[in-house]
């Protein structure tokens, strides 16, 4: 722009062409404000006061907001119980995951054991009750790609199935289309668990009804999912007894808009430890309490030496038990009152003049 001339400066003729001749062309930008940067513009110079202030501010207003969040974050109470390695009938004899697999498969109607869990702390109703699976990389690729949302809403009732492959068609079989397809739902979790509490002092237990009504997305139940009849889905030793190799998972309960725990395991998760809704206990559980829970481990996580958990948790209107949030407002907030502090020292141990010109100058 150091050899540009504005219009009124520029020669007779520059700009149109001498007379007869066509328009010259130019990639010189037009002699306006905004191609030439020249708009009004704010530019604060922030002064040692502001500095502190902003510093100071940012502090105040996280700090409270993270001790908020921690208290609540905290308040959850969640008791864990691992099964995958002891929930066999001779689990002392089954010495690695190999021979796990190996008893499952073989053992098909056997797989059912009963763990008790003491409950340390009260539980306010409604209590979750979440399995919880640790190795199963639901993000990969191919897994999230094999599902048809066409097929599962039911919509305009075409089925559009060429991503479920490799789980678009019973045993490679044209006529038997599978729906709902992919290995998603075909990977469907089929352990069941069936409680029982003891209370502290007594002798008796009480059946837990635990409900898998209200457990999804209203808006999954009501737009994502449709109301039919599932085919060719998971054939096994209850549906057919021919083709129990072809088996990946559970069935599903009625359609697929009435299992809302289909629905909930539908939505994959991002990494490879997580935890899904299996149903909620609208009883309050007190500390001293014995929960039996009677499991049929029938899902298969020794293939890739994975962890199954269950997991009986409360909510706060923050979530889970979780202080992540409230540790990272706290942590933000600290390191910004500390840098105020720090400024502060700073500007009275080395104090300088404003926009002095001096320290422009190159040494």
């Amino acid at each position: 722009l150091a050899s540009y001339r504005p219009p009124e400066m520029a020669e007779p003729g520059a700009q149109d062409g001498a007379e007869g001749e066509p328009k010259k062309q130019t990639k010189e930008p037009k002699n306006k404000r905004i191609t030439q940067q020249t708009l009004p513009a704010c530019k604060p110079v922030l002064e040692r006061v502001w500095v502190i202030f902003i510093f100071f501010s940012i502090a105040v207003v996280l700090i409270p907001i993270g001790v908020v969040c921690l208290v609540f974050g905290l308040k959850p109470v969640e008791q864990s119980y691992r099964y995958d390695q002891t929930c066999f009938p001779s689990a002392s004899s089954l010495k690695d995951n190999e021979a796990r697999l190996d008893y499952i498969w073989k053992n098909a109607n056997n797989t059912k054991c009963t763990v008790d869990i003491t409950i340390d702390k009260d539980i306010d109703g409604p209590v979750y009750v979440y399995y919880e699976i640790i190795g199963m990389y639901q993000n990969h690729r191919r897994y999230v790609k094999s599902r048809s949302d066409i097929q599962l809403a039911e919509a305009d009732g075409k089925q559009y199935t060429n991503y479920c492959d490799p789980k678009e068609y019973l045993a490679g079989n044209k006529s038997a289309l599978i729906n709902p397809c992919g290995l998603i739902a075909w990977s469907y979790f089929n352990d069941t668990y069936e409680m029982a509490v003891t209370p502290q002092g007594s002798s008796s237990a009480r059946a837990l009804a635990i409900s898998a009504q209200g457990i999804a997305f209203k808006s999954d139940v009501e737009h994502r999912y449709g109301n039919y009849t599932p085919q060719n889905f998971n054939p096994g030793p209850l549906t057919d007894p021919t083709n129990s190799s072809l088996r990946g998972g559970g069935d599903i309960a009625g359609s697929p808009q009435a299992d809302e725990r289909f629905i909930n395991w539908m939505r994959i998760s991002a990494l490879p430890y997580f935890r899904k809704l299996w149903g909620k206990i609208d009883t309050d559980l007190r500390a001293g309490d014995v929960v039996t829970i009677s499991i049929t481990n029938n899902y298969n996580t020794y293939a890739f030496d994975g962890q199954k958990s269950v997991v009986l948790a409360n909510t706060s209107w923050l979530g889970g038990h979780n202080p992540f949030l409230g540790i990272a407002y706290l942590v933000t907030g600290g390191l910004s009152g500390l840098m105020g502090v720090v400024y502060i020292a700073a500007t009275i141990i080395r104090p300088r003049k404003f926009a002095d010109p001096a320290l422009l100058a190159r040494q």
